[in-house]
């Protein structure tokens, strides 16, 4: 059963999803299953002829609906002016394998290694909040930064262009801290709207191309995200190779403004989503469900179509990590290989805080993360900065997650700017549970794991 969102907005794309849906009925989509066997008939033709025509009808509706301006994108014509090339993908039922190289972020014992994500919503960041981020090793920047980012639930079209506000975010950062490492939110299942990327997403569907993903009877799919903030968003159908070529060509002309280092892919695979992941969202093993509330939503797939999706659902992020791995060194959060929160999938994995002493120590030794950002609040305690010293290795980060209007207030602490340096070698366990590491600059730190305290005591020897 499928309960439905009856907004205004939320009509409109129905509408243009039962028309599609009817005229699928009698000619299945691609990856559905298709009749074999027998030449179309002339009836057959023309139903199929109305099919497309419903398909580009549902894509005018969609463009009016989003406002979209169909003036040339100038990120295509940086990406080309950096040489960037849309690279050969391989094609097929099912991705293949790939194994990606690791990256390689900024991250060092200089101070505190720190890593952000979040953005200010109504307005841009000012200088003096932009000198306080430029302070982190590596920083995400989310999707609702600025206005028209944040617009919802019914979203802005492609004319926001979120992407550059967020590059533009990057270029103040970098220089201020040319050595940050900064990622580009981009989520691996919700087609945003404000991103140029949904544009590019019309106009394969205006070509013919079913770039939208659709149910098993061919209803262009339309799901509210996470606590219905943005609603009406359509999914990307990852068994179509242009849908997948379009993916990776945002993330490559992203890096190729020389602002961008990575991503963070919401909704991967790797953090289990996708169809018929049990464990989100109350899913059936079919299904693919999202929103809450009367925004929730259920669609069906068959289970050929769901293999499918998934596995390129998967090769995507893995893909663009390797990719990533290759050239800037960027990480893709929430991939293969490194994770914000906890380690992935989210149905098998554990959480990792900063002030775990022992979560940091079995994540850096068995999860195959190389960065993971250990969550909690953003002005840590010296108790909690003494299990993060007394554990972390290099790739762990001290992490802060703040969408909200006092950033300096709010992510400020002792500490943060004090010189560190490399350690002189892993913590000791120098009497039963207490735990004792030093650093270049002189600083000690305790960690007792049965009181689950810690001190530190902070050193004065200038970093050469």
């Amino acid at each position: 059963a499928r309960s439905i969102d009856m907004s205004p907005t939320s009509n409109v794309i129905l509408l243009i999803a039962v028309a599609v849906s009817c005229a699928a009925r009698s000619a299945p989509t691609k990856g559905h299953g298709v009749r074999s066997g027998s030449m179309p008939s002339a009836q057959e033709g023309t139903q199929r002829r109305s099919q497309e025509d419903s398909v580009k009808d549902s894509v005018v509706a969609v463009e009016e609906l989003h406002h979209v301006d169909h003036a040339a994108d100038p990120r295509a014509d940086r990406a080309r002016a950096h040489g960037t090339q849309r690279p050969s993908l391989p094609v097929g039922p099912l991705a293949p394998t790939v194994i990606p190289n690791r990256p390689k972020t900024n991250w060092n014992w200089d101070a505190i290694p720190t890593s952000f994500h979040g953005a200010v919503k109504d307005r841009e960041y000012t200088d003096i909040e932009v000198a306080r981020l430029a302070k982190y090793q590596m920083i995400t920047t989310e999707k609702w930064y600025t206005p028209c980012g944040s617009k919802g639930p019914v979203q802005s079209g492609p004319g926001c262009a979120v992407e550059t506000k967020i590059e533009g975010l990057f270029r103040r950062t970098r220089a201020i801290n040319p050595k940050q490492t900064t990622n580009l939110y981009w989520n691996s299942m919700f087609d945003f709207s404000f991103y140029t990327g949904h544009q590019h997403m019309l106009d394969l569907e205006a070509k013919g191309v079913t770039a939208f993903l659709r149910d098993e009877n061919g209803l262009i799919i339309s799901l509210c995200n996470d606590g219905n903030v943005y609603c009406n968003i359509t999914q990307y159908d990852w068994t179509v190779p242009e849908v997948r070529a379009l993916w990776i060509e945002v993330v490559t002309n992203a890096t190729a403004t020389g602002l961008v280092d990575g991503i963070f892919a919401d909704h991967s695979a790797n953090e289990g989503s996708g169809i018929g992941a049990v464990n989100r969202n109350g899913q059936l093993p079919n299904q693919l469900c999202n929103g809450v509330g009367a925004g929730r939503q259920c669609f069906n797939f068959t289970d050929t179509f769901k293999t499918s999706f998934n596995s390129w659902h998967l090769w995507a992020t893995n893909y663009t990590q390797d990719l990533l791995a290759n050239t800037t060194g960027g990480p893709v959060i929430q991939g293969p290989l490194a994770t914000m929160n906890g380690v992935l999938p989210m149905s098998t994995g554990y959480p990792v805080a900063y002030c775990d002493f022992d979560a940091i120590r079995r994540a850096q030794a068995t999860s195959g993360f190389v960065v993971i950002e250990a969550r909690g609040a953003c002005t840590p305690s010296e108790s909690c900065l003494a299990a993060y010293l007394a554990a972390a290795e290099p790739g762990t980060y001290v992490h802060c997650t703040y969408n909200g209007d006092d950033l300096i207030n709010s992510t400020t602490f002792a500490g943060m700017d004090r010189p560190l340096g490399v350690p002189t070698g892993p913590a000791t366990e120098n009497s039963p549970g207490v735990w004792h590491r030093s650093f270049a600059s002189g600083t000690a730190v305790r960690w007792d794991n049965t009181t689950l305290k810690g001190t530190i005591t902070w050193g004065t020897t200038p970093l050469v």
